[in-house]
């Protein structure tokens, strides 16, 4: 491609950036030492108004471009160094200034290569609440292909160490002859500039000279759509519902980001579809349409228009504060957008099946071994190798929203809902932050939700463990116990009973019991029982397999007293034999003696005594082996234990509060003249 130099005006003095740094860069120790980048806390956003020319010969697309980006320092500390995403290559050039100085580059005397991000240093530090005007110029350049030409990030924008800002723009745009555009802006006709003050992810530009476009009004909302021949009727289908979907948000949530909404056509395959820019969205697979197929057909059409729609709420107006970058691996935007598109599909009535799908796709994770903790540590997000966009991302991130409603209740999870998505326009939400807001909405503390759903590994698991029906005065009286697995997620399921006359009753679980027994009484005998009957969680029946350090985090979890039946299931399980963990034995086996199951107690700490040569270990292990023998009548095999104590005492004491003990080697030497006696 033809490089092209831009002029200098005496308006604004520019300096050109482009790859000789001995020409706008001084020695390294010329570098002034207050020059130093930092981004605010809370980044301000800034307002670009650029005027922009494309031009186009034969497949080479070059774009030249001038204008001003202006923001307030909102930070208490004064800014002396401002970063840009750009990258300086033969094909771009960038030139920057204040007031007609010239920024200088500090890229090269730092030794840091001339990539994202660019430091330019400022003439004069901007102090806290004073405005900056940058004035630019620059140039890029893309490829026509197939028609199409995609420019990404095609101008300067501020970076401050990765997070979201919602900036505003003014784009005058001139294109070439014969080409379509998408612009992240509605275009006002009398001045020729696309506006829009709401753009986070980019402000994004797209050309072509193949495709048609076709444009409609709703609710306030310029909608257009831009389509090849083959694809045409699915662009119109998906334009139509868009005209139906944005005033349906409108009035739900109380406003639309934007005031235009671009649909552009993506993969040959109907894969689903992304956020493009602000204000646009792709959807793939436009031209493996076919009307014929029914209403099944269209219903994935109109699903998939709803979802990237709602992406323009969560992500782009509420930007995510837990990831920085690229909000698609921020589970709560992405659960969140599904709630929208959920609450479209279903006030429309187009059934649950297709948000059901993102569950089963969470569960299909749990079930082949993956961890799915959301607010995972760097450590375990490297091992979290699976497709965690579709099992973690997408498949959890919506199935912890869908518990969540289901635990308020549909209306108060509604309510926090539009709550968030108001308060938190142009702002960045962590989860953390919505946690706080649905607690307000609860009236109580989802600490019990979070931690689990959130914070763990755990998986809802309940099951139906018994049932029975009996006649009773006046009918029948039916009782059902629901059984919670040993390391479950522990939150409200609802419980359908169903009977033979073809009544039901609906009753919901005490997160607090691990079992529950639910009493109906009905006119006829019990038929069937159903654990979450609508669907909406992301709920287990059978036990799942647990890892060794699943296990040994769930034994250590286990309150000191009246947890003997859950240990015993521990000790039972043929998994917990992989366990190595001494402490982990020695509690099972504590737990094990608190509730009366000597004879497994008894192995627990045979267990803790093999896994272990440490003093305190082989200690306390073995004083327990002579309590317990001493409990089942078995004096001689405790006197041995307690003799072997004495010769591996570690010199410190054994403190149990629960029951009042305290055994050191005095302590066992008193046992071997009289025997451990224990009762309740």
């Amino acid at each position: 491609m033809r490089k092209t130099m831009l002029p200098m005006t005496a308006g604004a003095i520019l300096t050109a950036i482009v790859l000789f740094l001995t020409a706008c860069a001084p020695p390294r120790e010329q570098a002034a030492a207050g020059e130093v980048y930092w981004a605010p806390k809370d980044p301000p956003p800034a307002a670009y108004a650029l005027d922009v020319k494309v031009k186009a010969e034969g497949e080479n697309v070059s774009l030249t471009a001038s204008g001003k980006i202006s923001f307030t320092n909102t930070a208490g500390r004064p800014l002396t160094v401002l970063a840009f995403e750009w990258p300086v290559k033969p094909s771009k050039e960038f030139a920057a200034a204040v007031s007609g100085r010239p920024l200088k580059v500090l890229n090269g005397e730092r030794n840091m290569p001339l990539t994202t991000p660019l430091l330019l240093a400022l003439p004069e530090p901007v102090g806290p609440y004073e405005k900056v005007v940058v004035d630019v110029r620059f140039t890029g350049g893309a490829a026509l292909n197939a028609g199409q030409v995609h420019f990404g990030l095609w101008y300067p924008r501020l970076w401050w160490e990765g997070s979201p800002v919602r900036d505003s723009f003014r784009v005058k745009l001139e294109t070439p002859p014969g080409f379509v555009a998408a612009v992240s802006g509605r275009l006002d006709s009398a001045s020729g500039v696309y506006s829009n003050d709401c753009v986070t992810t980019h402000f994004g530009l797209f050309l072509s000279n193949t495709m048609r476009a076709e444009r409609r009004e709703a609710g306030g909302v310029e909608l257009t759509a831009l389509f090849t021949e083959k694809g045409r009727e699915c662009a119109l289908f998906c334009l139509a519902a868009a005209a139906d979907i944005v005033p349906f948000y409108n009035k739900w949530l109380g406003y639309y980001p934007h005031a235009s909404l671009y649909i552009l056509p993506g993969d040959a395959r109907p894969m689903g579809g992304y956020p493009y820019a602000s204000g646009m969205v792709v959807i793939h697979g436009q031209e493996t349409f076919d009307p014929a197929r029914g209403e099944k057909e269209n219903d994935w059409w109109r699903w998939i228009t709803a979802h990237e729609i709602g992406h323009q709420y969560w992500g782009e107006s509420v930007m995510s504060g837990d990831v920085l970058g690229n909000y698609s691996d921020a589970w709560l935007m992405i659960g969140m957008g599904i709630c929208a598109d959920k609450e479209y599909m279903l006030r429309r009535g187009h059934g649950w099946d297709r948000h059901r799908g993102f569950i089963d796709g969470y569960l299909g994770g749990v079930k082949a071994g993956n961890d799915t903790t959301l607010d995972a540590p760097p450590s375990l997000l490297k091992t979290q190798k699976y497709d965690r966009n579709n099992v973690l991302i997408h498949g959890k991130g919506f199935a912890v929203l869908s518990a969540l409603e289901t635990a308020l209740g549909r209306e108060a999870f509604d309510r926090v809902y539009r709550r968030t998505v108001r308060e938190y326009a142009g702002k960045r939400l962590e989860w953390r932050e919505f946690r706080r807001i649905a607690e307000a909405g609860a009236g109580e503390s989802l600490t019990w939700f979070f931690e689990d759903w959130v914070k763990s590994n755990k998986v809802l698991e309940c099951r139906v463990a018994a049932k029975t029906s009996v006649p009773a005065e006046g009918g029948y009286a039916s009782e059902v116990r629901i059984e919670y697995g040993m390391n479950s997620v522990r939150m409200p399921v609802p419980v359908q009973a169903s009977f033979e006359d073809g009544t039901a009753q609906t009753a919901t679980t005490d997160r607090l019991a691990r079992m529950n027994l639910l009493r109906f009484v009905s006119r006829a005998p019990l038929k069937d029982v159903i654990l979450d009957p609508d669907g909406r969680l992301g709920l287990v029946r059978d036990a799942i397999p647990q890892t060794t350090a699943e296990i040994e985090e769930a034994v250590e979890d286990l309150d000191w007293t009246g947890t003997g039946e859950a240990a015993l299931e521990f000790f039972r399980n043929p998994e917990t034999a992989a366990v190595k963990t001494p402490h982990v034995w020695f509690k099972l086996g504590l737990l094990l003696f608190d509730g009366g199951f000597y004879p497994e107690s008894l192995g627990a700490f045979r267990k803790c005594r093999e896994v272990s040569t440490a003093k305190g270990d082989v200690f306390g292990a073995l004083v327990w082996m002579g309590n317990i023998n001493d409990l089942q009548g078995n004096r001689e095999a405790a006197v041995s234990c307690y003799t072997e104590a004495v010769k591996n005492d570690p010199g410190w004491t054994l403190q149990h509060d629960q029951y009042g003990l305290r055994i050191n080697k005095a302590w066992v030497e008193e046992r071997l003249r009289s025997p451990f006696k224990w009762s309740r």
